[in-house]
């Protein structure tokens, strides 16, 4: 009987310690778009009324962007295209909130921003292994 409390506790354990790591990764992503969405508001100088229309329209393209490359993701082709079809769609939709120029300008921005956020990691990634006292595995390997 012992032994099937403890077989059913360490089991309980395992599966709440993988669904706070799931819950993590959300919270990150989450922040990121929230970041996001300020970022390109910022840049394209909208109003508070317009970031106000503009902010559900674009968290919704974003989870199609997601649900889309989750789905072509073997296929790279169709997945450009996909993309493409997805940004074609969004742009009418963010025309009669912010303009023709810079319904343009919004996936230029999405750009901007991923491309900083992917710069940012390599110079974060490349301080974490270059910082004096810490020995991570390479140092004792050496």
């Amino acid at each position: 009987m012992k032994k099937i409390l403890y077989i059913l506790l360490f089991v309980f354990t395992l599966t709440s310690v993988s669904f706070a790591q799931e819950d993590a990764a959300d919270d990150g992503a989450e922040k990121m778009r929230g970041k996001m969405v300020e970022y390109i508001q910022t840049k394209l100088g909208l109003s508070k009324s317009e970031a106000e229309k503009f902010q559900p329209v674009f968290l919704d393209y974003l989870k199609q962007v997601k649900s889309t490359k989750n789905q072509y993701k073997p296929d790279k082709i169709l997945l450009q295209q996909k993309i493409a079809e997805l940004r074609l769609r969004y742009r009418e939709q963010f025309k009669p909130i912010l303009g023709e120029q810079r319904s343009n300008e919004v996936f230029d921005k999405e750009r901007e921003f991923v491309q900083q956020a992917i710069e940012e990691k390599k110079v974060r990634l490349q301080n974490r292994q270059e910082k004096p006292g810490k020995k991570g595995f390479r140092s004792l390997l050496q």
